[in-house]
C-alpha cells in the first residue's frame, strides 16, 4: 500500500483509540460515516495472541466483550476492570475454602460411618442370628399389604386394555 493511500484512508476513515484492557489487548473504535453504527476492534498484543483467543485458549474480559458487541455504550475503564479481577480471585479463594471444607466434612461422615473394629468384635460377642437382627421391633410391625405384580398379570392375560378407577385412599 502506498503512503498516499493511507494517508487518505485515515483522512477519510479515522479510527479512534478507545482504550486497552489489563493483558495489553489495544480497542479501536471506526465511526460509522452514514450516522450508523461503528465498528469496533481489537487488536491483541502479540499476533500470536489472536489464535488463542480464537480457539477459546483465553477470554476476553467481559466488560470489554459487551462493548465489542455494542451491548454497553461506552468502554470500561481500568479501575472497573481491576475491581472484576479482584472480584474473581475472592470467588475463586472462596471456592477453594468452601471445596476444602466439603471434603473435610465428607472424609469426617466416611469416618463416622464406617464400622469400626470395636463394634465389630461385639456383634460377632452377641449370639444373635442374622434373622432375629433383621426382624423389626414389635412397635414397628405393620399389617403386610398384598402387592399385585403387574408383569404377572400382563404375561397370563390377554392384551384387551381394561378400565382404571383409582381408589380412595383412607385416611
Amino acid at each position: 500500500m502506498s503512503i498516499v493511500r493511507r494517508l487518505w484512508q485515515r483522512i477519510l476513515k479515522p479510527t479512534y483509540f478507545v482504550g486497552r484492557d489489563m493483558e495489553g489487548n489495544k480497542y479501536f473504535e471506526y465511526p460509522n460515516t452514514n450516522n450508523g453504527r461503528s465498528k469496533r476492534t481489537v487488536k491483541y498484543r502479540k499476533n500470536e495472541d489472536m489464535w488463542a483467543y480464537v480457539a477459546s485458549g483465553k477470554r476476553l474480559p467481559v466488560q470489554w466483550s459487551a462493548w465489542l458487541t455494542h451491548t454497553r455504550p461506552d468502554p470500561p475503564g481500568i479501575e472497573e476492570l481491576q475491581t472484576d479481577l479482584a472480584r474473581q480471585q475472592r470467588v475463586k479463594l472462596n471456592a477453594a475454602i468452601l471445596e476444602a471444607r466439603y471434603e473435610a466434612e465428607r472424609a469426617n461422615r466416611e469416618r463416622l460411618e464406617a464400622p469400626s473394629h470395636h463394634s465389630a468384635v461385639e456383634t460377632q460377642s452377641r449370639n444373635v442370628s442374622r434373622d432375629e437382627r433383621l426382624e423389626p421391633p414389635e412397635s414397628d410391625q405393620r399389617p403386610k399389604t398384598q402387592t399385585r405384580d403387574p408383569w404377572a398379570e400382563a404375561l397370563s392375560g390377554s392384551d384387551e386394555p381394561r378400565s382404571w378407577i383409582p381408589l380412595t385412599r383412607k385416611r
